[in-house]
């Protein structure tokens, strides 16, 4: 089947950013209603607490590898249909976990539909942009999925006052809506070749190495603000968490209006490092200036960090691979995103246990920085980019 063309491909695009919108609405809330109520409902420490977010991308590390070839070989639809499906049903179970083993597994499972639907649904939405816009598509979808993390958290709280199950069944209803209307989404991948087999196509692609590694690092940062929120807030003076994933997401929402364009006109390198500043520095000030206001402006630097590398990476590495060869290199690239991700949640919740929040927030400081420097120094620079740094040295 051929990607849609004109009004077929605008419907096709409304439909994907609305069914991420739902979906991402749902997964939001998590972020602020489960570790809440791991501490306060089943006895569980900050560590457990965000592993319980995290788990979700441990789950994904190995699931978008296999999901980006398979997605390349067979077809973006599938995937796209079962996802929001599985969600729910995980959502549906977690209303009668009572324990944080059963809780552990069900966020496990959800990790598995939740990785395979944003890499189909990633490589689905770089197939409908035109040649030269993949950075925009990107961050268009990035567009409704943030704005589903950041209208989430802030109910998240709000529906689990109301009780667990409620909140994991309304959840749940959620999903089913998302999944309802990615139903009208057509298959956007016109079929790799038959030579595309297993052998031919790496399970982890080698040009995904470098930028992975570079977002592991950036991941571990990410997630310290996703799954240790709701706890740092009120070790800081707030009331929830509710500011600081509205600064957090906000941002994303704000910057990714104009963060995708960016990357198209000027190049992915000259968004993505300025990106990765923002981030660093927002993650010092979370760690160094532990005052309600700037947890606020803190979650804000991060997001606005995030909202500029994550489409001028994504636009970078499908500009390295031949198409057939996309959802491969994406797949492995997030994957390692995810295992930051993943385990950055329970190791920055058990250093905050043991040495508190400052150092929580100052090692993923680190990791970032140390992250940076490696792609900067494997990946070449475009000479003008070379030359603006310079010159701004002198001045």
């Amino acid at each position: 089947m051929t990607v849609p063309a004109g009004t077929a491909r605008t419907r096709a695009r409304w439909c994907l950013d609305g069914s991420a919108l739902f979906a991402y609405f749902a997964l939001g809330s998590v972020f602020s209603a489960l570790p809440r109520f791991v501490t306060e409902n089943l006895g569980g420490s900050k560590a457990i607490a965000g592993f319980s977010v995290s788990v979700f991308f441990v789950a994904a590390i190995g699931t978008r590898p296999l999901i980006g070839r398979f997605v390349d070989r067979h077809g973006r639809q599938g995937v796209l249909r079962i996802g929001p499906i599985a969600l729910a049903l995980a959502f549906v179970a977690m209303s009668f976990a009572n324990s944080i083993p059963a809780l552990l597994v069900l966020r496990f499972l959800q990790g598995v539909a939740g990785a395979s639907f944003y890499v189909a649904a990633v490589s689905a939405s770089t197939d409908l942009a035109e040649e030269g816009e993949r950075g925009s598509a990107v961050a268009r979808l990035s567009l409704a999925l943030y704005a589903g993390f950041a209208l989430g958290p802030v109910a998240g709280e709000w529906l689990l006052n109301q009780g667990a199950p409620t909140a994991w069944r309304l959840l749940a209803a959620l999903e089913l809506v998302a999944a309802a209307i990615v139903w009208f989404v057509p298959e956007t991948h016109e079929g790799a070749p038959r030579a595309l087999t297993a052998a031919s196509v790496p399970l982890f692609h080698p040009r995904a190495i470098v930028p992975g590694v570079f977002l592991l690092t950036l991941g571990v940062g990410y997630t310290s603000i996703t799954s240790q929120a709701a706890v740092y807030a009120r070790d800081v003076g707030l009331d929830g968490s509710g500011p600081m994933f509205v600064g957090f997401a906000g941002a994303i929402l704000l910057v990714r209006l104009f963060a995708g364009k960016l990357s198209d006109r000027i190049g992915a390198l000259r968004v993505l490092y300025p990106g990765a500043g923002f981030l660093i520095a927002g993650l010092l000030v979370v760690a160094g200036l532990r005052m309600p206001i700037m947890a606020v402006v803190g979650a804000a630097l991060v997001g606005t960090g995030w909202a500029l590398v994550f489409p001028a990476m994504v636009s970078f590495i499908s500009d390295l691979v031949p198409d057939a060869e996309r959802g491969a290199a994406l797949g492995s690239a997030i994957a390692c995103m995810d295992v930051g991700q993943g385990f950055g949640g329970y190791a920055v919740g058990a250093v905050a246990d043991v040495a508190g929040f400052g150092w929580a927030y100052l090692l993923p400081a680190l990791l970032a920085l140390a992250g940076l420097a490696v792609f900067w120094r494997a990946t070449p620079q475009p000479p003008e980019f070379s030359v603006s740094v310079s010159e701004t040295l002198r001045k």
